[in-house]
């Protein structure tokens, strides 16, 4: 490729397709040769997420690395290439009653080697954690084009270094992720889930009430009433301001047991003044979960921004991006809440200033620009620290080149 600059479409860049590891590696020592770089391509669909390439390359395709190298039920691992689509290896582990609890968005198109690059999750993470928690192995091409392997395929997996911890969030630029073995768990035997309405003074003590509840929820998301709408997640909803999602999955036993204790606990809340809804429980729960995992990257606000805030401070923070916009749908919201991730979508960029712990998700290239893509956080000495990582494993800046560090 003659030529490339950070503002560049990625149109403008060659695709290659590997059909072999192999074959990858002599992509990636000519792009070294050449002062070129590599850019891993999955899916495709989260190149929005960091900064715009700082210099000319490849798009490295790994669309035809979707076998199974290893998959041992009884011992509940598996071992696949980076290129399979989740909605995919969901498919192969349900076929043995087993799943991946992790929500990913656009499942059908992420590829695995994407979602860990991206550190990609949604609202089950409150009950199942993320992908961080289900990585035991890793195999990745460094900057040599050499296969280097992390991890095993055991669970009790202790020996050398954590390199699948370096990977996951690092946004490729630490490598080309080639093969990974997971963990995974029994598919649950029954699901539910309820929402209800809840005035804004009264918000707060909600999330405190089901923080300290005695049932274990997989997922507590708030969500405005506007953003309930613009999601269509459902026919009909409480008539609230906020509105807030709860859902359970285990024995189908104990799924109705907690429905009925939580039920309980909301009552005695509502007993204790106005600003409550009653209970309303939803049909087809794992559609609303897909739906809230994939509009942080299907909405169609231009500007979507995850914030990060204390749990305790979670009824705060909502209401304050709410305040202004939320009405006439200029500025949508809506929480993991107990995970403590706001999810703040914005039709214009205004004035702000980011927030220490945020991530400018979505956003056009001329934004980026004008402020940090993560938060303050980047001028912190832990940021350096990251920045010298990329150094010793990637010297040449080969993978990724200015996606994660603007111009390294």
């Amino acid at each position: 490729m003659a030529e490339g600059n950070s503002t560049a479409s990625w149109n403008v860049y060659p695709v290659v397709t590997p059909e072999s590891v192999a074959a990858a590696g002599d992509v990636i020592r000519h792009a070294r040769s050449c002062g070129e770089g590599v850019f891993p391509h999955g899916g495709g669909h989260h190149r929005h997420v960091g900064y715009p390439p700082a210099k000319p390359g490849v798009l490295l395709s790994t669309q035809h690395w979707q076998q199974v190298a290893d998959y041992p039920v009884r011992d509940m691992t598996i071992t696949v290439q980076a290129g399979l689509p989740l909605a995919r290896l969901q498919q192969i582990l349900a076929s043995e009653g087993q799943w991946l609890p992790v929500d990913v968005p656009l499942a059908d198109q992420t590829t695995l080697g994407g979602a860990l690059a991206v550190n990609l999750s949604g609202p089950r993470r409150y009950g199942y954690g993320t992908l961080r928690d289900y990585v035991i192995g890793i195999r990745f091409l460094s900057d040599e084009g050499v296969e280097i392997q992390g991890g095993g395929r055991v669970v009790k997996n202790v020996a050398g270094y954590d390199l699948m911890k370096l990977h996951i969030g690092a946004l490729g630029t630490l490598g080309l992720i080639t093969q990974v073995t997971l963990k995974v768990r029994p598919r649950p035997e029954a699901s539910a889930a309820v929402v209800w309405g809840c005035s804004e003074q009264r918000l707060s003590e909600v999330l405190d009430t089901v923080h300290s509840s005695r049932t274990r929820p997989v997922a507590v998301e708030v969500l405005s009433r506007a953003a309930w709408q613009a999601m269509e997640l459902a026919v009909s909803a409480p008539s609230a301001p906020w509105l807030l999602l709860v859902g359970f999955e285990e024995k189908a036993s104990t799924v109705r047991w907690q429905l009925a204790t939580l039920r309980d606990e909301i009552q005695r809340l509502h007993q204790q003044g106005p600003g409550l809804t009653d209970i309303m429980e939803l049909a087809e729960p794992a559609a609303i979960w897909t739906r809230l995992t994939d509009w942080p990257d299907v909405s169609p606000w231009p500007i979507v921004e995850k914030v990060r805030v204390r749990p305790s401070q979670m009824a705060q923070r909502l209401l304050q991006y709410a305040a202004n916009g939320d009405t006439d749908r200029q500025t949508l919201v809506h929480a993991h809440a107990l995970t403590g991730i706001i999810w703040w979508h914005r039709a214009e960029a205004g004035t702000d200033h980011p927030e220490p712990d945020s991530i400018l998700w979505r956003a056009p290239a001329e934004y980026k620009r004008q402020r940090p893509v993560w938060g303050r956080d980047e001028a912190t000495s832990t940021w350096s620290f990251m920045q010298e990582l990329k150094r010793a494993l990637d010297p040449h800046n080969v993978f990724n080149p200015g996606r994660l560090f603007g111009n390294l």
